[in-house]
């Protein structure tokens, strides 16, 4: 609503020109955070302490070489080639130019120093300090919302702006996390011997190479997807997209930070030996995970186009379907992420990455076809969600393939009572549609109708009892460490 559609829909594609240097730092990021968790696995085996953390500083130090050079050689060539594409190829209002210019050099700082601050970020989610993470994200976003209301109630062009205040909420907590960690943690000790070593640099470039694959084909669908929507329909649908991007990128929120807690102890456990458990706490992941994102969407979806209207006022074309889509995506996606992160901490991922990154860039092809030939936007999207349910039947396989999990038991214990309980629970949640008018007291008595319906079915159709219990256990100690 500050922005206005044009706008938002510039900051989005303007801020994906640097999508390649968020693909390398995020890339670099994953390898170094694997090989961290695997030696802090190792660091938890009786005997190995001490080993686990040298081993960790070892890494730690080609870190921060590597991450140190990546940054300033990627910015070398970067910057010059994404100023040039804001001028000259993007389709652009002229009196918007200098803005996006500006919006791509904000971009270009915060994607700097998040590559070199790497090595100290990638050890809270090996160590699983989860907690501390959420509090600065927390701050983060309540200092957004106070600085859009201000953008609301002062109306003008705000989008150079926006991106200043965008790149210091990114900058600040950075530094701060960085300071931070290396005080906490004394795996964070920058050794210049340790730096330069081939068998931990050829380590992270083997893995890395094929995680990049993967990792590739996912940051060149979606900026590539951005591009033909902009070349097509122009700036105004890259708004619907970046929209409904947005509105699904707040529904993982909560599956988000559960597979950031996930991750690393999938990872310890496959290096402290645990084969058994690592396979265990996969298939937790795929549970919850899903779980998770379906109880943010299905009353959402229900009052899409009422919460989409209160929010935008006059939303974009195309926005409620794009939203529906995206949804779809992630449920089908976060349903298999378990065994995505067990084939990553397993180390074999050359074949897994290949499947995985062909599959993704196929997406523009089929996307580009499906324009070409006269389809809306909305093929687009269907051009995503059929690739998407391809990754996922990979993944699947090459889980069962690589580490011995099961493909019945996903689809019996996961799949199948997933779509289930989403199903009833869409179906009791349209009942008030039946009988009020579009409203917030609605909107407020869908999500509680879809609540007590989907929780308890979850409980009983798609957890285990050894998972109930779990759950149940840890509510008394919840509510005594309230009381305390």
């Amino acid at each position: 609503m500050a922005l206005g559609a044009v706008d938002y829909g510039l900051m989005g594609v303007v801020g994906g020109l640097t999508a390649f240097i968020s693909f390398f730092n995020n890339l670099l990021s994953v390898g170094v955070g694997r090989f961290y968790a695997i030696s802090v696995g190792k660091a938890s085996v009786k005997g190995l302490e001490l080993e686990g953390v040298e081993d960790c500083r070892r890494w730690f130090s080609t870190a921060v070489l590597l991450h140190t050079c990546a940054a300033v050689g990627l910015m070398a060539v970067g910057y010059p080639i994404g100023s040039w594409a804001v001028k000259n190829f993007l389709t652009i209002p002229l009196d918007r130019v200098n803005d996006c210019l500006w919006v791509f050099r904000f971009v270009c700082v915060s994607c700097f120093l998040g590559m070199i601050t790497v090595p100290i970020n990638a050890m809270y989610g090996a160590k699983q300090y989860i907690a501390e993470l959420t509090i600065y994200s927390f701050i983060t976003t309540t200092l957004n919302a106070f600085f859009l209301y201000h953008m609301i109630t002062h109306p003008g062009v705000w989008l150079k702006m926006y991106a200043f205040w965008s790149c210091l909420l990114s900058v600040l907590p950075q530094l701060v996390i960085t300071i931070r960690g290396y005080s906490i943690f004394k795996e964070c000790r920058f050794r210049r011997k340790y730096a330069i070593s081939r068998e931990r640099l050829n380590a992270l470039v083997y893995y890395c190479g094929w995680t990049a694959l993967g990792m590739g084909g996912s940051m060149l669908r979606g900026q590539g997807i951005q591009v033909l929507v902009n070349k097509y329909f122009g700036p105004c649908l890259n708004a619907s997209m970046a929209i409904a991007n947005n509105v699904n990128g707040h529904t993982t929120t909560l599956s988000g930070a559960l597979l950031g807690a996930f991750s690393p102890a999938i990872t310890n456990a496959f290096g402290a030996g645990d084969l058994e458990r690592m396979r265990r706490l996969s298939y937790r992941a795929c549970k919850f995970s899903v779980l998770l994102i379906m109880l943010f969407v299905i009353p959402l979806c229900l009052e899409l186009q009422e919460v989409l209207h209160l929010w935008l006022g006059n939303p974009p074309p195309y926005i409620y379907g794009l939203c529906l889509v995206m949804f779809l995506m992630t449920i089908i996606d976060q349903s298999c992420v378990g065994h995505m992160l067990a084939v990553n901490a397993r180390g074999k991922i050359a074949k897994y990455q290949m499947f995985l990154g062909t599959s993704l860039l196929l997406t523009l092809p089929v996307a580009w076809m499906f324009c070409a030939c006269g389809g809306s936007v909305y093929w687009v999207a269907v051009a995503m969600l059929l690739m998407m349910m391809l990754c996922s039947v990979g993944r699947v396989w090459f889980a069962r393939s690589l580490v011995g999990m099961s493909a019945y038991y996903w689809l019996v214990r996961i799949a199948v009572p997933s779509v289930i309980v989403g199903a009833i629970s869409m179906l009791i949640g349209y009942l008030p549609q039946l009988f009020f008018a579009p409203s917030w007291g609605r909107i407020l008595l869908t999500g509680i109708i879809c609540e007590c319906a989907f929780v308890p079915l979850s409980l009983f159709v798609v957890l285990d009892p050894a998972e109930r219990d779990y759950l149940f256990a840890r509510v008394p100690l919840l509510k005594k460490k309230r009381a305390c």
